[in-house]
């Protein structure tokens, strides 16, 4: 009966008339997802904005009506036209052929072996201690006294090196002072004053010495040999230039 006091309503009755129904709470946590997908996908939008598109280029063509080949007419060459004054020019250039050089090898000039004695001169030539000179013997043996000289004296031996004369028959003094090789002045001038000072320190006798024809002689080696004389000569002329051009 109802006297105007409300009743109590039971707790079941209230959480179930709270309780929203099973599909309506499903359906409200996929519009709650898709909601929050649209967001990020709006916020990604906003963050990366797309490439600007490029400018359109205005492009202007024109139509040119080309006459027609004549069939019968040959076509005329196409001629390259001349470069303007002052204009770019190609950068393609033709290649400039140049003329080969020629390279002439130096002439070598040919050694001067004017001085070197040939086989026949060796051979009819006296040696020391053999006398055919003349007077070859005693005190007066200049020949033996010269070589003797030459043998002991190193820059003999230097000079006769440096002439590329070691081993060899070379003209000393024939007259006159001889050139050997190439060079300067007559004579080697280690041999020529070794030569001289032996004869103007030797006796007046044996400097007066007549001597007939080469004689060789021969230094420290064995092989190398130096000649002196020509014709009827003294050992006295050797001091004296020119000697045997004067008579005597």
């Amino acid at each position: 009966m109802d006297n105007g006091i409300a009743r109590p309503v039971p707790l079941s009755d209230l959480g179930q008339a709270g309780r929203a129904p099973k599909g309506a709470r499903s359906l409200g946590v996929v519009v709650s997802a898709a909601l929050h997908v649209a967001a990020l996908l709006a916020f990604a939008w906003v963050q990366t904005p797309p490439p600007p598109e490029p400018d359109a280029v205005a492009m202007s063509a024109s139509l040119v009506r080309l006459p027609k080949p004549d069939p019968d007419k040959p076509p005329e060459p196409v001629k390259p036209s001349p470069a303007k004054a002052g204009g770019r020019q190609s950068a393609v250039r033709p290649a400039r052929l140049e003329a080969p050089t020629v390279i002439v090898p130096a002439k070598i000039p040919k050694p001067d072996t004017s001085d070197l004695l040939s086989e026949a001169q060796i051979a009819g030539a006296s040696s020391v201690g053999e006398g055919g000179g003349g007077g070859g013997g005693g005190v007066c043996d200049m020949a033996k006294l010269v070589q003797r000289a030459l043998r002991k004296d190193p820059l003999v031996q230097a000079a006769v090196s440096g002439a590329q004369r070691t081993g060899k028959a070379m003209m000393v003094w024939n007259g006159d002072w001889v050139k050997s090789g190439d060079q300067d002045g007559k004579g080697l001038a280690a041999v020529r004053e070794s030569i001289m000072w032996e004869v103007a320190f030797a006796p007046e006798a044996c400097r007066r010495q007549q001597m007939h024809g080469l004689v060789l002689l021969s230094l420290s080696d064995g092989y190398t040999r130096l000649a002196l004389g020509s014709g009827v000569w003294r050992w006295s002329d050797l001091l004296t230039p020119s000697a045997m051009a004067r008579e005597r």
